[in-house]
């Protein structure tokens, strides 16, 4: 731990190891350590409490709120493949703002408005509508022409 410590000042060019470099030690110890077990076990350590504060040490919200609404989204869609039995009709597929709220309290995330303000959110093709309590995802298609492939 402190070996992973000192590494992590001098990659940040600091003189002392601080409370925040011993977390991140921990985060990485409990990232191999949690990697190296079975699926159920691996899932069940990682929402439990008392490694959750290390987990998400030093992660930034957005992306994890982000990959969080894709997962989501690729749910919608899988759903939507079974029931109509297609998506290539689809130009949007909606998610419910309540669904991504109780993904991120997983994860000790309250506060969602810092991803839907940000730039990487509208870049990624969501757009918020809070009258329906939706997250729109526009679908990208992709199709071939006689020049080759487009997006």
């Amino acid at each position: 731990m402190i070996r992973m410590s000192e590494a992590h000042v001098r990659m940040h060019l600091k003189q002392h190891v601080t409370p925040q470099d011993m977390d991140m030690a921990i985060r990485v110890l409990l990232d191999s350590f949690i990697s190296t077990q079975k699926f159920g076990v691996q899932k069940a350590l990682q929402k439990g409490s008392s490694f959750k504060n290390y987990m998400i040490f030093k992660m930034d919200f957005n992306a994890i709120v982000l990959h969080l609404l894709r997962g989501l989204v690729k749910d919608a869609l899988h759903l939507e493949e079974i029931v109509s039995g297609s998506t290539a009709n689809l130009t949007h597929i909606d998610v419910k703002v309540e669904e991504l709220q109780s993904k991120a309290l997983d994860y000790g995330i309250t506060d969602l408005n810092p991803l839907f303000k940000s730039t990487e959110f509208a870049r990624a093709n969501f757009v918020l509508d809070e009258g329906q309590g939706t997250i729109r995802h526009r679908l990208a298609r992709c199709w071939i022409g006689f020049e080759g492939i487009r997006m």
